[in-house]
């Protein structure tokens, strides 16, 4: 295997698949990545059995072939190198990486011992969906995710088709984000709804690598599922368990609804954390006239805050506190000028969206004080 590449290109191509690498005792190959070689094309490949990606890159490919090399090792040394232009050969064993004052010879591992990657069966059912429509989808969902060793079934990215909308749901069981992308914005090959859960991990990778202008096509099978654009594909297994029956915690009716100026909200978060920070906790009170909330944040040993918010509010309700750190993640997934805050008590979950924009919502628990 020969070939010469730009040096922004190779560095694409292993940004895109080097945290698909794995660790594992009896297999120290998952450490690495696979190279191809395909016309003018190489194909960069990562995986750790549970996820693959593989990237292909533009280059000029002067012997085809195929080896493996440590992913931890070529990512440094694409990122430190000055050159545009890299010389790449596998010989005797090593991948020899060339410029024209610089060579490396990493050892590497032969591509007969790569495991093979597993391939969706029926690929003339999918959906085709823009990039930059899926991204953003992924990220609002995302917002309300983390990882929890209690409850793996929440480690999980919702996906249910119908041929009305796909909905992409995410939770950490205090809050949960659910973007809804009409039939409008995606083309199905579908006749049947289904519903999936995909890996935490998967999810994240997905949005970080997809492209704006990318087209997207989704495929599935019993097990797993694939994401693939012109130069990209993303195989992963599906997770197992129910995914909750969320429906039921969504309000429908509110005790007190508010509009908020957005980037004045978020400022005002970002105060409550200087004295909330420890605690995590602000507290919001309606004030008697309507037409202002009251942020307060306090913390014995630095000291409290209070910021009065402009709003426009209907109805009225306690005060309600809530983590601040939440409130402010679900400003950074919107987009407009405004934002609608419903809240009941300090017993029921709020809700965070757009004003007149059901396409997206952010359920988010109160702190009992």
């Amino acid at each position: 295997m020969k070939f010469i590449i730009i040096r922004s290109n190779l560095k694409e191509g292993i940004s895109a698949v080097e945290r698909a690498a794995g660790e594992h005792l009896n297999l120290p190959i998952l450490k690495n990545i696979l190279f191809e070689t395909e016309g003018n094309k190489i194909k960069i490949t990562a995986t750790n059995l549970e996820i693959a990606i593989t990237y292909a890159v533009t280059g000029k490919v002067i012997e085809e072939g195929k080896f493996t090399a440590p992913a931890g090792i070529l990512g440094n040394l694409v990122n430190n190198l000055q050159s545009d232009r890299l010389n790449i050969e596998e010989n005797k064993g090593k991948l020899e990486i060339k410029t024209d004052n610089y060579e490396a010879k990493v050892q590497g591992l032969p591509a007969d011992d790569f495991p093979i990657m597993p391939k969706i069966k029926n690929q003339k059912e999918s959906i085709e969906i823009k990039g930059v429509i899926l991204k953003n989808g992924l990220e609002q969902a995302l917002v309300a995710a983390q990882f929890s060793e209690i409850r793996p079934e929440l480690n999980s990215v919702f996906f249910k088709f119908s041929l009305n909308n796909l909905k992409i749901v995410a939770t950490d069981s205090f809050r949960l984000a659910e973007r809804t992308i009409p039939s409008e914005q995606f083309t199905a090959k579908l006749e049947k709804e289904f519903s999936i859960l995909i890996p935490l991990k998967t999810a994240q990778e997905l949005s970080r690598i997809i492209r704006d202008d990318d087209t997207v096509n989704i495929y599935r099978d019993e097990n797993q599922v694939l994401f693939k654009t012109a130069s990209m594909e993303l195989l992963s297994r599906l997770s197992e368990g129910t995914f909750p029956d969320y429906a039921a915690i969504i309000p429908q009716k509110f005790d007190a609804e508010m509009i908020f100026n957005r980037q004045e909200f978020m400022n005002a978060l970002k105060l409550a954390g200087v004295f909330g920070n420890k605690s995590g906790e602000v507290k919001l009170v309606v004030q008697e006239n309507k037409k202002a909330v009251e942020l307060i944040s306090s913390d014995q040993t630095l000291g409290e805050n209070n910021y009065m918010l402009p709003v426009k509010a209907h109805g009225t309700t306690d005060a309600i506190v809530f983590n601040w750190r939440y409130l402010a993640d679900a400003l950074k997934t919107l987009k407009t000028e405004d934002v609608f805050l419903g809240v009941n008590n300090a017993n029921n979950p709020a809700m965070i969206k757009s004003p007149g924009d059901a396409s997206y919502l952010y359920i988010l628990k109160p702190i009992a004080e």
